[in-house]
């Protein structure tokens, strides 16, 4: 009896410890009011409320619904955590308080393990990445500029036309070898002429062994977990990193010393790189033998994969589409970008795209540099700051029925009101983090839907709709649902053969 009388006292004791801890730490914390989130354990805070494992932008809006609240915060072992669904969050932190909300957090596994601590959109905010974003800037920030690449995409999205005429059942492939012929032309001035590529067979490598979004994994939130040996039980992600950083490397060095071997024999055509490499005077702060870029096309052919999925599933979109670019276009010729102000449905079909299946439903984390108030609440130095641009593409209270593709949700009323939000004021990200290639991703993809509506008839040959699987990581893409695509009047082959000689 006198020992169970002990252990009774020694758990009261222990309860009494926990209970003064928790009390000091809330009264250090003063007036201090957080985020709202979930419950948080003793010890490990939010840790088994982070998810993991694919679809996390889907369970943070979860986490958001039943907390009511458009910003979420979790903490977990020591690391802090700010998840905003909203366009009005993202805005008043990301856009209008850029000084302090531009860095990015620490990528354990896609920087340190990985080696993907060279990429611009990767890297922490200061002096590197603003020379860096600079150089990248003056070639792809504006639209004038942007222009100038056209005919690189005009040359790139006939040819891809032109394959699915003559492979129909290769879609995806001539997808993606289109994407990355296009940016590998503008880039590094590098032409690419098969699939089989070596540049687009490495950028395709290293979108399967992206899985998981940046910031995303245990051993992000648990830095030390790093040290844990590839033979560890549970280790996968050693084994996985070492197989990713032969990739990253791959990515960073083989095309750029490809080009400037080329630039030493005079033989470099006209790129990007070779322009910022030859800029004279030098562009301060970019060293020109380590200047590489991340040249990957994925978020383009994820936008063209979920803008044929859509056509199978919404068949009069695709026939209204279609009827104005006959109207617009005729069949003698194919549209070009001097159609596309008279194109409107065409346009909104583009945002539609961009909205309704969000190639990147997590952007990369942001992190805050200096403690901030925010509606009254505190949000810690050192917050890692995740935008789910997902969840703000699919509010039901600023885009109604926000599953279904409704490229008319865009078009003003009857009575004068305007139609719901452009996409693009989320789906590039925000602030001083916004995606530099937005404009020559709206254009490549305007043009290739463009095409592909005027030259094809896309459909789902089985009638059936079937659960359609979507990759994770970074950018996310649909796979394994049918589709058919036919020419949709005589003549389209020799239209296209024609315009491409």
């Amino acid at each position: 009896m006198e020992s169970h009388s002990s252990h009774l006292l020694h758990a009261a004791l222990g309860s009494l410890v926990v209970l003064l801890a928790w009390l000091v730490i809330r009264r250090g914390n003063g007036a201090r009011v957080y985020p709202p989130g979930p419950p948080r354990r003793l010890f490990i805070g939010n840790l088994r409320d982070i998810p993991s494992g694919g679809y996390e932008w889907v369970a943070y809006r979860e986490i958001s619904k039943r907390c009511g609240s458009d910003i979420i915060y979790l903490t977990a072992l020591g690391s802090k955590l700010l998840v905003l669904s909203s366009f009005e969050a993202a805005r008043d932190l990301l856009d209008r308080k850029g000084a302090i909300y531009s860095s990015r957090p620490r990528l354990v596994v896609k920087n340190e393990l990985r080696g993907w601590n060279w990429s611009l959109i990767l890297m922490a905010y200061g002096k590197e990445f603003l020379a860096y974003r600079r150089a990248i800037q003056q070639e792809f920030a504006h639209p004038v500029v942007v222009a100038s690449y056209r005919p690189i995409i005009v040359r790139e999205s006939i040819s891809l036309i032109r394959r699915l005429v003559q492979t129909p059942e290769d879609m995806s492939k001539h997808v993606k070898q289109m994407a990355g012929a296009m940016i590998m032309m503008v880039t590094y001035g590098h032409q690419v002429t098969s699939a089989e590529d070596e540049f687009v067979a490495l950028a395709e490598a290293v979108r399967k062994n992206d899985k998981e979004a940046p910031g995303s994994s245990v051993v992000d939130l648990i830095p030390i977990l790093k040290y844990v040996p590839a033979w560890f039980p549970g280790a996968g992600f050693q084994r996985s990193a070492s197989h990713a950083r032969k990739l990253a490397w791959n990515m960073r060095y083989v095309p750029f010393r490809a080009l400037k071997a080329e630039l030493a024999s005079g033989t470099c055509p006209d790129s990007m790189v070779s322009r910022l490499l030859q800029s004279d005077p030098p562009l301060e702060g970019v060293d020109r033998d380590e200047f590489a870029m991340n040249s990957g096309g994925v978020v383009y052919s994820a936008a063209i994969l979920n803008f044929v999925l859509a056509m199978t599933l919404y068949p009069e979109v695709q026939r209204r589409a279609q009827k104005e670019l006959d109207d617009v276009v005729g069949r003698d010729r194919l549209p070009t970008f001097e159609d596309r102000d008279r194109l409107p449905y065409i346009a909104n079909i583009v945002k539609e795209t961009f909205r309704w299946k969000t190639v990147t439903p997590l952007g990369v984390p942001h992190a805050t540099t200096e403690e901030d108030m925010y509606r009254t609440m505190f949000i810690p130095k050192g917050t890692t700051v995740v935008a789910n641009i997902f969840a703000m593409l699919q509010d039901e209270f600023v885009y109604k029925n926000p599953t279904e593709f409704v490229p008319e949700r865009y078009e003003s009323s009857p009575d004068g009101s305007t139609g719901e939000p452009d996409p693009a004021r989320v789906a590039f990200g925000f602030g001083r983090r916004i995606c530099p290639g937005r404009f020559f991703a709206d254009e490549s993809v305007w043009l290739t839907i463009a095409l592909m509506l005027h030259t094809f008839n896309i459909s789902n040959p089985t009638g059936v709709t079937s659960e359609v699987e979507w990759s994770s990581g970074l950018v996310s893409m649909p796979s394994g649902f049918p589709f058919k695509h036919s020419p949709r009047f005589p003549g389209v082959e020799d239209l296209v053969t024609g315009l491409e000689q």
